[in-house]
């Protein structure tokens, strides 16, 4: 496997993400995103827990993969962001996503009787966003000119699988993070990418394009057991051997053009098996580990 910078997604179990986070930072992973889902037992406050990841982690950089624009104010996230920025400098990545597909019920009780965003409000909610992290608001905003509550926030990263999505964040100068989990069947993701690393405008958090893209994965011994496992699951991007999932994540970087691929992996949660599966992807991609296993509490 050629040698790319490698991150993992957690949509797993809130309480196992601090041993996996410790052990994705001891092997030299890049970044550890969480997920937004607001079910038993997965994390509904990446910010939240990802504040306590960062100031309990050492280089590994912690983020929200993402936050649910669609459910909450847009100048909270900055707030919340900023001061998680301000605390821990240069540790945090804010992505932001639109919203997931939840019950009726949940759904309400969430935005408290207000109406969910449509696509158009979406769009400037995500300017108000990126204006409030930055200071940089437009003329005639309300707030333009004062001054925001602490430092300016972490780089924006924004979440999406559209040609839409792509042209925003290039036009903003943020990072943007194509998900082949949640589309692995998208045929224009290539053309994707290379619309936003063609229109990027340079911005003080991104003076370069920064891209990546989601995969997610289901291995074990043998291509047809790792098959069988991955029929419990929806969505299922990769599936083989472990050393077959590691090839065609260095296929898909080169496909799409990018550096760093993200790691869905569908044992997370399951801590004994996240951590073997963090273990032999690095191994096979050659990371090189960044702290001795006793600091990682591996001893």
């Amino acid at each position: 496997m050629a040698r790319l910078d490698l991150s993992i997604l957690d949509f797993g179990h809130a309480g196992a993400a601090v041993d996996l986070v410790a052990e994705a930072d001891r092997l030299g992973y890049r970044r550890y995103w969480l997920g937004e889902h607001h079910s038993r037992w997965q994390c509904a406050n990446p910010l939240l827990l990802g504040a306590l990841l960062a100031a309990t982690s050492e280089g590994i950089r912690i983020g929200s993969g993402g936050v649910c624009l669609d459910y909450q104010s847009p100048f909270r996230i900055a707030e919340d962001a900023r001061l998680i920025e301000y605390l821990l400098p240069g540790r945090f990545d804010l992505g932001v996503t639109r919203g997931l597909g939840l019950s009726p019920d949940l759904r309400a009780a969430i935005l408290d009787g207000r109406p969910a965003p449509d696509r158009q409000r979406h769009a400037e909610r995500l300017a108000e966003l990126h204006g409030y992290l930055t200071g940089r608001l437009p003329a005639g905003h309300p707030l333009a000119g004062q001054a925001l509550p602490l430092s300016p926030g972490p780089p924006l990263w924004v979440l999406g699988v559209s040609p839409d999505s792509a042209r925003w964040a290039a036009r903003h100068g943020t990072g943007f993070c194509f998900s082949l989990h949640h589309a692995p069947d998208a045929r224009q993701g290539e053309e994707i990418l290379r619309e936003y690393q063609g229109s990027f405008q340079p911005s003080p958090e991104f003076p370069e394009p920064a891209a990546l893209v989601v995969v997610s994965l289901e291995w074990a011994e043998t291509t047809a057991q790792a098959r069988k496992e991955a029929e419990l699951f929806a969505k299922v991007g990769m599936v083989g051997t472990a050393a077959e999932c590691a090839e065609r994540i260095a296929e898909t970087a080169d496909r799409f053009g990018v550096g760093e691929v993200m790691v869905l992996d569908l044992f997370q949660g399951m801590r004994e098996p996240a951590v073997e599966s963090f273990r032999t992807l690095a191994a096979l991609a050659g990371l090189s580990p960044r702290l001795p296993a006793e600091a990682a509490g591996d001893g």
